[in-house]
């Protein structure tokens, strides 16, 4: 989903698949249903939840989707919708779950650089879980989906420059929270 290209194929695909051609829906599919499950479950924390998120995403495409020749794009609107449901989803839940969320299990301490690495992954996790939300949001979207900031930018609403500033806030922030912590 990174190129004009992708964007490109995935209009045309979406025509075909307004145009009769179900199996058009199912590239489709197979194209964006990984990233969207990695992006649910990074905002759900619950892969089974997220699931059902990205389930919901391609019954909404199949419904309405973005208009053709709108210059919407289909995989930045299927991350804005899946970002919309996840935190609906996120808000419908109860407390239990939402405390359930919020822990962190953390690993044993023990000799060896794995349980090290084990222990600053568990660290940076709980600092990002603390950075505020949209920052969280630009980060996980940048570094682990490897979205652009105008596709981005078009999952949250906002400008490319508000985007690149969101990432370096959250960049410096979560720097400074590791410093504190004295994991770099």
């Amino acid at each position: 989903m990174s190129d004009k290209n992708t964007d490109q194929a995935d209009a045309e695909l979406l025509r075909r698949y307004r145009g009769g051609e179900a199996q058009a829906f199912d590239l489709l599919v197979e194209r964006h249903q990984a990233p969207l499950m990695r992006f649910a479950s990074g905002i759900l924390r619950d892969s089974s939840r997220a699931e059902d998120v990205v389930q919901e995403v391609f019954l909404r495409l199949l419904r309405t989707g973005p208009e053709l020749g709108s210059g919407a794009s289909a995989g930045p609107w299927l991350f804005r919708v899946c970002r919309n449901l996840a935190y609906d989803t996120m808000k419908m839940e109860t407390r239990e779950s939402a405390r359930r969320d919020k822990l962190v299990v953390e690993e044993p301490l023990g000799p060896g650089s794995e349980c090290e690495q084990q222990e600053v992954l568990s660290l940076v996790q709980r600092e990002m879980l603390q950075l505020p939300e949209r920052e969280r949001e630009v980060l996980w979207l940048k570094v682990h989906d490897g979205l652009t900031y105008v596709q981005i930018g078009e999952v949250l609403g906002v400008k490319p420059g508000t985007v690149g500033w969101l990432v370096h806030e959250a960049m410096n922030r979560l720097t400074a929270r590791l410093r504190l912590a004295q994991a770099i």
